[in-house]
C-alpha cells in the first residue's frame, strides 16, 4: 500500500484507556486482506495508561496503514471522535472502537464488495459477537432480535429503542455525511454512531451481510446503566433526533411522533415502577400528557388499563382472581 495514495476504505477508531484491548484492535485491522488500500485512522485521547505507548508502537511498525492522531490534552469521546472522522479520507469509512476488534480477515472486502455492487446501499454491518472479562457468550444477533429483515431503513433507526446496528461492524458511504462545517446536532451528538445511521439511511438503505465479523467487548470499563445515565441518554437521542429532523426539513415528523409515543409509554408504565405516592403522581404529570399527544388514535381501553395498573393495581388483582 502506497503512503501517498487515497485510500479507498478509512478506519475510524478511537481509543482511551485501552491498554488491555488496544494491540488485538489494531491486530484485527492491519491483518485486512483485501485488493485495496485502506488506512487505520486512530485518534489516540491522552490515555493516563498505556494505551499511548502502544498506539505509538504500532505507528512505527505500521507507518504505511496507521495514522496516530495524538490528543495533547484528554477530548472526551465527542471531540475525540469527531476530530478523528473528519481526518478519514476514503471513499467508504469503517468503525472500531478501541476496545472491539474485528474476527474476520476479510471483512473489509466482504463489505466494500457489497457496496461497489450496489450504489442504493449506503452502509453495511453485520451481527458481532460479545466478549466479557470472563470469556465468551454466544454470537448476539443486534438486528435480528427487532427487525425480521436483512435491510435496515432509516424509521427502523429512529424508531428503534437501542441501537440495533453494532458499531464496531459498520462500514458506510463518505459522502452520505452532511457537508462541513458539520451541523451542532451531528457536531455534539454524544450518541456515537447514530448520527452516522441517521444520515446513511437518509441517503439509503443499511444492509446487513452474514457474520459475525466483529467482537463487542462488554466489560467493566463500559458506561454504567444507572437510571441518571438512561435518562441523559434518552434525552441526549431525543435531541439528536429532533435536530436531524429539522435538518432533513421535518421529512420524518411521522417516525418520530411514533417514536416519542412508544417512548412516553415507557416512561410512563416503566418509569413509575419504582416510584410510590407523588413520585410515581408527578411522573404520571409528566409523561401521560405525552402519551395522549404522540398517539396516532386514542385507544380509551388502553388508557383506562394504564390507568387502574399506575393507580389501583388491586382492582387488576382482584379481576385475575376471578
Amino acid at each position: 500500500m502506497s503512503q501517498q495514495k487515497t485510500p479507498l476504505v478509512s478506519i475510524f477508531v478511537i481509543t482511551y484507556r485501552h491498554e488491555r484491548f488496544i494491540a488485538q484492535c489494531l491486530d484485527s485491522l492491519v491483518g485486512q486482506v483485501t485488493n485495496f488500500d485502506f488506512r487505520v485512522v486512530l485518534g489516540e485521547d491522552c490515555s493516563p495508561d498505556g494505551t499511548r505507548a502502544i498506539c505509538e508502537e504500532y505507528a512505527a511498525r505500521y507507518p504505511h496503514i496507521i495514522d496516530l492522531l495524538p490528543a495533547t490534552e484528554n477530548l472526551g469521546a465527542v471531540r475525540n471522535g469527531m476530530r478523528t472522522l473528519k481526518a478519514c479520507t476514503g471513499k467508504y469509512i469503517a468503525m472500531c472502537e478501541g476496545d472491539d476488534y474485528w474476527c474476520d480477515m476479510h471483512k473489509l472486502q466482504k463489505q466494500v464488495d457489497l457496496l461497489e455492487a450496489d450504489p442504493s446501499v449506503s452502509l453495511c454491518f453485520s451481527s458481532v459477537h460479545i466478549q466479557d472479562d470472563i470469556g465468551w457468550n454466544k454470537p448476539y444477533d443486534h438486528y435480528f432480535t427487532v427487525l425480521d429483515t436483512d435491510t435496515v431503513t432509516i424509521e427502523d433507526v429512529i424508531r428503534t429503542d437501542r441501537n440495533i446496528i453494532p458499531t464496531p461492524t459498520i462500514l458506510f458511504r463518505r459522502s452520505v455525511l452532511p457537508p462541513q462545517p458539520y451541523p451542532p446536532f451531528f457536531e455534539y451528538a454524544l450518541m456515537g454512531d447514530i448520527p452516522i445511521q441517521l444520515f446513511a439511511t437518509h441517503s439509503g438503505v443499511a444492509k446487513a451481510i452474514p457474520g459475525p465479523l466483529a467482537v463487542y467487548r462488554d466489560h467493566e470499563g463500559g458506561k454504567t446503566k444507572t437510571r441518571d445515565v438512561v435518562r441523559k441518554g434518552e434525552e441526549a437521542l431525543l435531541a439528536l433526533l429532533n435536530g436531524f429532523n429539522e435538518y432533513t426539513g421535518h421529512k420524518y415528523d411521522k417516525a418520530l411522533n411514533r417514536k416519542y409515543h412508544e417512548m412516553a409509554k415507557t416512561d410512563l408504565i416503566f418509569g413509575s415502577r419504582e416510584l410510590r405516592g407523588m413520585a410515581r403522581f408527578r411522573n404520571y404529570l409528566r409523561y401521560f400528557p405525552q402519551y395522549l399527544k404522540y398517539a396516532e388514535k386514542v385507544n380509551l381501553r388502553e388508557v383506562v388499563y394504564y390507568h387502574i395498573l399506575l393507580f389501583a393495581p388491586g382492582l387488576l388483582r382482584l379481576a385475575g382472581k376471578k
